[in-house]
């Protein structure tokens, strides 16, 4: 299969920067899948499940907010947040979600009700990312 370039950076550093077969990400608009030869394209990302292939095999990652873009065959990722189901702590990631379904019904205005559903998307993306 062909590969072409792909760097993936969040605001702690550089996750990948290589050759990759595909990257399939969530953007605002709905998943959208990279591959070799794909034309020039740029979305905002939303919070959900991606996955990266290399060499036939396939890691799993949680993505949530910045960018997309590619740009003459080189395909920028720009997260706020990008974690491979790896480096994901289960349990942790359990208990955000607790803590956002509780933050959640306690919210006292609008400001405080998108923050909690932010974080419960973000902790549903990671616990699905790392149970998959």
């Amino acid at each position: 299969m062909r590969e072409f370039r792909l760097k993936i950076a969040t605001p702690d550093g550089l996750v990948f920067d290589g050759n990759a077969e595909a990257i399939l990400v969530r953007t605002d608009g709905g998943d959208v899948e990279i591959m070799a030869g794909h034309e020039d394209y740029f979305a905002t990302l939303g919070t959900g499940r991606a996955k990266l292939t290399k060499e036939g095999a396939s890691r799993v990652a949680a993505s949530s907010g910045g960018f997309i873009s590619v740009k003459g065959g080189e395909c920028n990722i720009v997260a706020t947040t990008f974690e491979f189901s790896d480096d994901i702590d289960l349990e942790r990631a359990k208990r955000a979600k607790v803590n956002a379904e509780e933050a959640l019904k306690s919210a006292k205005d609008d400001k405080e009700l998108v923050i909690a559903k932010a974080k419960l998307a973000r902790a549903i993306s990671r616990i699905r990312a790392a149970e998959e």
